[in-house]
C-alpha cells in the first residue's frame, strides 16, 4: 500500500484558557483549510513562538482547542530559540519545554508545551488492519521509485479520525529528500 508523505511545519494546539489569553475570550478563530484527520483544521490566525534566543512569528494555530497547550517545531526552529525541546509523539508534553507565546490580544508564557514531533505513521483502523500493524508499534518505511532510502523508527497511531499518512518534519524531509508528492510503503524493522 502506498502512503502519501506529509510534511509538518511549525503549528500550535491551543487550551481554551490560552487560546481566550491570546486571542480574547470572545475570539472565533477562522478555518482555512482541513488537516487530513476529520473535524481537525488549520486556522488562518498564528502567534508567536518566544525563546531565550528570539522570536518565531507566523506559527500557525491548529484546533479545535485541546486539553492542554502544544507546540510543534522542527529541531531547527528549537534550536534557532534556544527551546531544549525534546522529540515526542504528538500529545505527549510531560517535562516538553517552555516558551512564550504572543497573540493578538496578549501573551502568556506556556510551560511544558513545546516538543519536535516525533515522525510517526497515522493510520486508520481500516488500513492499519490491512498493513498488518497496530497501535504503538515502531516500523521502518521505504520510500516508492527510491529502494536505497528507508527510514526507519516511526511510531504508529492508530485512530478512527486518521487519514493514513506518514507524517515527518521539514527538516528530516530535507534530510531524506521527501516532499508532499512522494509516497511511502511499510516495511518491518
Amino acid at each position: 500500500m502506498d502512503i502519501p508523505v506529509a510534511v509538518q511545519y511549525r503549528h500550535a494546539h491551543l487550551s481554551a484558557a490560552d487560546q481566550a489569553r491570546l486571542f480574547g475570550a470572545d475570539a472565533v478563530l477562522k478555518a482555512v483549510a482541513h488537516v487530513g484527520h476529520r473535524g481537525q483544521v488549520a486556522y488562518r490566525e498564528t502567534i508567536t513562538v518566544v525563546g531565550p534566543n528570539g522570536r518565531l512569528e507566523q506559527v500557525r494555530v491548529l484546533g479545535p482547542v485541546r486539553a492542554e497547550t502544544q507546540v510543534e517545531l522542527s529541531p531547527v526552529e528549537a534550536e534557532a530559540l534556544g527551546i531544549d525541546a525534546p522529540v515526542r509523539l504528538s500529545g505527549d508534553v510531560k517535562r516538553a519545554a517552555s516558551c512564550g507565546l504572543k497573540g493578538p490580544h496578549g501573551s502568556i508564557r506556556a510551560r511544558a508545551c513545546v516538543i519536535i514531533p516525533a515522525r510517526h505513521l497515522h493510520c486508520s483502523a481500516r488500513d492499519a488492519k490491512r498493513l498488518g500493524v497496530k497501535q504503538g508499534d515502531v516500523v521502518s518505511v521505504g520510500v516508492v521509485g527510491r529502494p536505497e532510502t528507508r527510514v526507519e523508527h516511526v511510531a504508529v497511531r492508530v485512530h478512527p479520525s486518521f487519514r493514513t499518512s506518514f507524517h515527518l518534519t521539514a527538516d528530516e524531509a530535507a534530510e531524506f529528500w521527501l516532499g508532499a508528492d512522494d509516497r511511502v510503503r511499510v516495511e518491518r524493522m
